[in-house]
């Protein structure tokens, strides 16, 4: 076989490419909590440490940067961070209850919007393609949380991706990551699947937004994520683009899983992202 086939076949199966994030999320209740919505306890202490990783000459390189350093590896800044339910619609307004009735169920909302950081775990890192346009998907064989049932499935991942054709909002929930089968639901919102909106005129109920991370991920658990048959991708690179991307991790309070017995639990998040030529 000649030296050109060799590079060619190298060259092939490369055509796949990854990066992923690690997250380390440690989780300690401080108090207890009467269901989703409390006003007067601290939910969780958060402490972040994360990095990417990706095969030797992938095409997809992450930073914390816009104008760099690009490599396979970064590490994100560690922060001392408190979790309290909140809800959103669309990652821009968030909503905490003030106000629960007899029954248990919030009656009444306020934006929270300025103060985000006191709630939930944010960020932002910067994705960078190479000589070719790719697609960018989530990789759920790389990513994982917590196994308690619980809190996993109280967790909502939200990332608002900016690339020069505009930007993309994804809520996506954590169910896939894990086995849910045991978590306990019960109503805590006057509405079944809903999450908190609003506008000018005050709050409201909406839809829940959020998807399921598999259907917006590559197959595969290493260096060589594999194409999932009728998966979507989180957005497309152009050659060379830089795409930012904010990351929001938060507990959905509106989920009828968000109630107390998702405290005291400990969670390694694993952010993932894989890429493929478009």
């Amino acid at each position: 076989m000649s030296a050109s086939n060799i590079k060619d076949i190298l060259g092939s199966r490369r055509r796949m490419v990854a990066a992923a994030a690690w997250m380390l999320v440690l989780v300690a209740a401080l108090s207890a909590a009467t269901y989703a919505w409390f006003s007067n306890s601290r939910y969780t202490n958060v402490t972040p440490v994360a990095h990417t990783v990706s095969d030797e000459g992938s095409d997809l390189q992450i930073g914390l940067s816009a104008n760099g350093p690009w490599d396979t590896t970064a590490t994100l800044a560690a922060a001392d961070k408190t979790l309290y339910p909140i809800s959103t619609a669309d990652l821009s307004r968030f909503w905490r209850g003030t106000f629960q009735n007899a029954a248990g169920i919030t009656t009444d909302y306020t934006d929270c919007s300025a103060r985000l950081d006191d709630y939930a775990l944010t960020g932002t890192l910067y994705l960078k393609g190479n000589d070719s346009a790719l697609n960018v998907y989530l990789y759920q064989g790389q990513m994982s949380v917590t196994s308690d049932p619980q809190l996993l499935a109280a967790l909502r991942l939200g990332l608002v991706i900016t690339t020069q054709s505009g930007t993309q909002t994804h809520i996506f929930t954590c169910d896939d990551l894990g086995n849910t089968a045991g978590a306990t639901s019960r109503r805590t919102t006057a509405q079944d699947g809903v999450v908190v909106a609003g506008g000018a005129s005050g709050w409201s109920y909406t839809a829940d937004p959020a998807r399921a991370i598999s259907a917006y991920s590559m197959d595969g658990t290493g260096d060589t994520p594999t194409a999932r048959a009728g998966s979507t991708p989180i957005c497309t690179l152009a050659a060379n683009e830089v795409a930012s991307v904010r990351y929001v991790v938060y507990m959905e309070g509106c989920d009828a899983n968000c109630i107390d017995e998702a405290q005291a639990r400990d969670v390694v998040l694993q952010l993932a992202f894989a890429a493929a030529k478009a």
